[in-house]
């Protein structure tokens, strides 16, 4: 059946535009912000907010499960243990995959952000029609957020299924080892 499916989609895609309009609304004053600031246009500002929060958010996700595996992993040999210099290494190689899986997202959610904004209505408010412009202005955010999950959704579940495992592998493997690939064998 088909019914079940597309409810299922449904839900998914309520709980992503939720999750996206918060999103929306703490990081547009920031990005607000960084445009004046900074006399950046709207792509650049975006670009910058998108790397910024993306990569920070990686590396905390990446050394959060490092921490963990650090402090609940059984105690190995000394000899097997890696030192310092190896640890720091290994931590400035997963900071470089961070920051390579943070350009390519950057630029993979800048599509979805001009979907998003070619559905927004501008912020420009006449003074004597203020309250309903802004509740207008909401209901138009509301859509192109909801547009743009959707389209998001379906790229991700049916076009670039592969891409959230491969992009987790190569962030934590770095594509070197092939271990991972066999836990599907």
């Amino acid at each position: 059946m088909i019914i079940p499916t597309i409810v299922d989609f449904v839900k998914l895609l309520l709980l992503v535009t939720i999750v996206s309009f918060i999103l929306y609304k703490i990081f547009s004053p920031v990005r607000e912000w960084i445009e004046k600031k900074y006399y950046f246009s709207w792509i650049k500002s975006v670009l910058i907010l998108n790397f910024v929060s993306i990569f920070l958010f990686l590396l905390i996700f990446y050394f959060y499960f490092v921490f963990v595996g650090f402090t609940t992993a059984p105690i190995r040999d000394p000899s097997m243990e890696m030192d310092l210099f190896e640890n720091l290494v290994r931590m400035l190689i997963s900071a470089f995959r961070i920051l390579v899986v943070s350009v390519i997202l950057s630029m993979f959610l800048l599509f979805f952000e001009l979907v998003a904004s070619l559905f927004m209505k501008s912020k420009e408010v006449k003074s004597s029609k203020k309250s309903k412009t802004i509740q207008n202005n909401w209901v138009s955010q509301l859509v192109g957020v909801i547009i743009a999950s959707a389209i998001f959704l379906v790229l991700i579940l049916f076009v670039f299924d592969w891409a959230i495992m491969g992009l987790f592998i190569f962030i934590f493997y770095g594509s070197v080892n092939p271990l991972p690939l066999l836990m599907f064998i």
